[in-house]
């Protein structure tokens, strides 16, 4: 396929870019698992944590034998197990995800590719799904170099249409997902429903939750003036307006009273919680922004 009509997390350049986050994956580790993640329960690998002296009955093959050899004393090497992370990583492909310039589904394509290649990266396992009024086409999780590719194959087959039922999207997810693990939820958040009921029924079956919420930035600064057609692209119903100064004054201060409300919502319940605009270069965006949150360290 020519480069040009690749999508955006398939250019050439993001994968360079991607290349680029080899640096820093050992760094930006999903907290609570990894080949990094300390667990009691048997792991993935062992990684070595400490000496103790040796004391009578203690299994002969974990002593150091080159502390033995320099000091002539018995130490014997302590190793903590690490368990592998599933993340699932979520996307919204509801009408309203195609929106925007560049189409939010676009930015949430590349942010999710980005993550998932950390968490690959990071000998995690990344699975998921995307999502409208329910889960549509599972990504089954896997890992290795494998598994990027077929991540890649999943997002770049992902298209928008529907309306947005997060609830009902969530308990599916739940479902077919039963073990838990870091789920990121890319979506722009516009259910007429709510988000905070699917948000805790997550929380109650022990996921833990980080929300990266993705608006284009005329969402929050519509420069359009005077007669106006809205035109909800998921249940085709159309309004129309004037839109003066005080209109648009009065839809900024309804907006951002709703992004306040879904971000204190999420504070309240300990969700890791992230706004962007398809505006921010997402390499800033993983790079910089995603290191606020407790979810990536």
């Amino acid at each position: 396929m020519p480069a040009q009509g690749r999508p955006r997390f398939l250019q050439p350049e993001f994968l360079k870019k991607l290349e680029r986050l080899r640096l820093i994956a050992k760094r930006l580790s999903w907290s609570g698992a990894k080949g990094e993640h300390p667990s009691q329960r048997k792991g993935f690998s062992l990684e070595f944590s400490d000496y103790r002296k040796y004391q009578r009955g203690d299994d002969l093959r974990y002593v150091d034998w080159n502390v033995y050899r320099r000091l002539e004393r018995l130490f014997l090497k302590l190793f903590t197990a690490e368990e592998e992370m599933n993340v699932y990583l979520l996307l919204d492909t509801s009408g309203s995800m195609a929106e925007g310039d560049p189409p939010k589904i676009e930015y949430a394509k590349s942010v999710a590719a980005a993550l998932g290649y950390i968490g690959l990266k990071n000998l995690d396992k990344v699975g998921g799904a995307s999502f409208s009024s329910d889960l549509l086409l599972p990504l089954e999780l896997g890992r290795g170099k494998k598994q990027i590719l077929t991540l890649f194959n999943f997002l770049g087959n992902l298209s928008c249409e529907g309306e947005t039922d997060l609830r009902a999207s969530l308990q599916s997810f739940s479902s077919l997902f039963p073990r838990t693990g870091l789920v990121v939820l890319v979506s722009d958040l516009f259910d007429p429903r709510g988000v905070r009921a699917g948000l805790d029924d997550l929380l109650k079956k022990k996921y833990q939750p980080l929300v990266i919420h993705i608006l284009d930035e005329k969402e929050l600064f519509p420069d359009s003036w005077g007669d106006a057609s809205l035109f909800d692209v998921e249940s085709k119903r159309e309004k129309r307006l004037f839109l003066d100064g005080d209109l648009v004054r009065r839809f900024r201060e309804e907006l951002q009273n709703y992004l306040d409300g879904v971000e204190s919502f999420c504070h309240s319940r300990q969700i890791d919680y992230l706004l962007t605009t398809t505006a921010t270069p997402f390499e800033d965006f993983v790079l910089l922004t995603l290191r606020q949150v407790k979810s990536v360290r």
